[in-house]
């Protein structure tokens, strides 16, 4: 309420309550006659009116002043930055993206809770500015310089984003470390390329002109193998130095998650040309095309890799500190296994380590044994290489004659959903109350579009989700919908308050979320279950890095 609607309000409840006491009270009630009260009642009357009147002229004169007097009003921030606007665009604040600039990268979409922004055509585009709730994490994430996605009309003060600091050649603040790829902070698979070759390239010309190297075992060491670990692989063979290359799970198994199956991926920025060890489509493709050329490279040049081994410590060595020795746990032998390199290149991705679930029976291995024959990659006739879900050659019309795949012992618990047509039939429980882990559900219960907004038809398998308390503030406003649907149509069965409390071949035991150790607590409920996916996030490298000595601070 205006403070002139408040003081007229007050003026006639007084005025009420003077009509009620004069029926009420004699004449000459107290010290004064009638007619005395009668002035008095008009002065406040006079009074309270003046007041109005002041208010009212007042604003007025601020209305009707000059565009040149009137003085702007500041909003009030923590920090007095300018306020970026748009005439054209609603008044509210939402994202812009520079097309020109977008490298196309997915962060601002990733970083986004409400699906406001969405990758169209490689690129991506503010499909739902309305839904905007001002979060101004898409311009955090965005790594370009200047930034691609821009939050209009926030008074908000954004803050840069934190990222792993790193010289031209891509040194880091300790001397002969380098870091590459994803971890960088430029999430993106020709970046990561070019950046193996390059480093690989500067490290060759170092070593050539070096002086008092200390004795080691390999020229450098290659931490995680995903694109740009391999191109780095690639090019130190091809310069003939000696490597050591480890991954942690299987190579390129990261960036083959990363993507749903038969997903067109495409490689921006347009204008900048593949450089580095491994090759590239020329053209967007599905990423089973792109997976086959590296998985080619790495056959054709016989690279070697050393798989499924943890990196644990990097320690410089040597009175020079020209030296590295790494520490490393070999999945086959659970033993630590050293390595002294000359230079080590980080390429471990941005993702982090899968957390588990530390549960009994986390580590089992089930037997599968298939039962869909699988089509040869080529023709057994004219060698012509088979195009996805082809039945015919195209070159001669032979039929194409699948074979039954022999048993394999397949890992109980994963920690990514690569492609949901593998499961058929199956009971599949999820842990998880995120955007991954719902995601994951509804693949494994339903059919979705093209563009995966909508729900098109049902799976044959049982799909149960586990969340320890609820669903996360920033679920995606789609993903919640289409949640949402799948329970109601009885396709999800999910389960709040419980966590899993162990793991058997056929089931799996829950228990309250609450409860502190999983031996003693009371068990809930059991699950007929085939398979385990644990989607409760990651632990991203910057701990590990910041052990090294690598610092963390503002990016672009």
């Amino acid at each position: 309420m205006k403070r002139a609607q408040l003081i007229i309000t007050l003026l006639l409840l007084a005025l009420l309550l003077a009509l009620g006491f004069a029926f009420r009270l004699p004449a000459n009630y107290g010290a004064l006659p009638w007619f005395g009260w009668l002035v008095l009642a008009a002065c406040a009357l006079g009074l309270g009116f003046g007041f109005v009147a002041l208010d009212t002229a007042k604003r007025r004169k601020y209305i009707f002043a000059p565009a040149s007097e009137a003085k702007p009003q500041v909003p009030r921030t923590s920090a007095l930055l300018p306020i970026i606007t748009d005439p054209n665009r609603p008044p509210y604040p939402h994202p812009v993206i520079n097309q020109q600039t977008c490298i196309g990268c997915h962060a601002c979409v990733e970083a986004c809770p409400h699906d406001v922004l969405a990758m169209v055509n490689g690129l991506a585009v503010a499909i739902a500015i309305d839904q905007c709730v001002e979060d101004t994490s898409c311009q955090v994430e965005c790594p370009t310089n200047p930034k691609s996605c821009i939050v209009i009309n926030t008074s908000k003060t954004i803050p840069e984003r934190q990222v792993p600091q790193r010289n031209r050649q891509f040194m880091t603040d300790v001397p002969g470390l380098y870091l590459i790829g994803d971890v960088s902070g430029v999430p993106l698979i020709k970046n990561a390329i070019n950046e193996g070759g390059d480093v690989i390239q500067h490290i060759a010309n170092e070593l050539k002109h070096a002086e008092n190297q200390d004795a080691a075992d390999y020229d450098v060491a290659i931490i995680g193998i995903g694109p740009a670990g391999l191109s780095a692989t690639a090019r130190a063979k091809e310069l003939g130095l000696s490597y050591v290359a480890i991954e942690q799970g299987q190579a390129l198994a990261a960036i083959q998650q990363a993507y749903q199956a038969g997903k067109l991926v495409y490689f921006k920025p347009d204008e900048v040309e593949v450089t580095g060890g491994i090759p590239l489509p020329d053209a967007p493709a599905p990423k089973e095309t792109m997976i086959s050329m590296w998985l080619e490279t790495l056959k054709s040049q016989q690279l070697r890799i050393n798989e499924f081994e943890s990196c644990k410590n990097i320690e410089p060595d040597g009175p020079s500190g020209n030296a590295f020795v790494i520490t490393t746990v070999p999945d086959k032998t659970r033993l630590p296994t050293q390595y002294k390199v000359r230079r080590v290149i980080l390429a471990i991705g941005n993702r982090g380590t899968p957390m588990r679930l530390r549960a009994p029976g986390e580590e089992l291995k089930i037997e599968v044994t298939p039962t869909e024959p699988v089509l040869p990659a080529f023709c057994n006739k004219c060698g012509e290489k088979r195009t996805r879900q082809a039945k015919f050659c195209r070159e001669c019309g032979t039929e194409y004659v699948g074979i039954v795949p022999p048993s394999f012992a397949d890992d109980k618990v994963k920690y990514r959903l690569s492609d949901p047509n593998h499961y058929q039939g199956k009971h599949c429980l999820i842990v998880g109350a995120g955007n991954s882990a719902v995601e994951t559900a509804v693949d494994l219960a339903a059919y979705r579009s093209a563009d995966g907004s909508q729900i098109t038809g049902w799976r044959d398998n049982t799909v149960t989700l586990v969340i320890r308390s609820d669903f996360r503030s920033d679920l995606k406003l789609g993903n919640k919908m289409m949640i949402y649907e799948c329970i109601d149509e009885g396709r999800i069965n999910a389960c709040f308050g419980v966590t899993v409390k162990e793991i058997t071949t056929t089931e799996v035991a829950l228990m309250d979320a609450r409860a502190r150790d999983s031996l003693t607590a009371q068990e809930k409920a059991r699950v007929k279950n085939d398979y385990v996916f644990a989607l409760i996030g990651g632990d991203k490298p910057t701990g590990f890095l910041e052990r090294l000595g690598i610092k963390i601070g503002q990016g672009s």
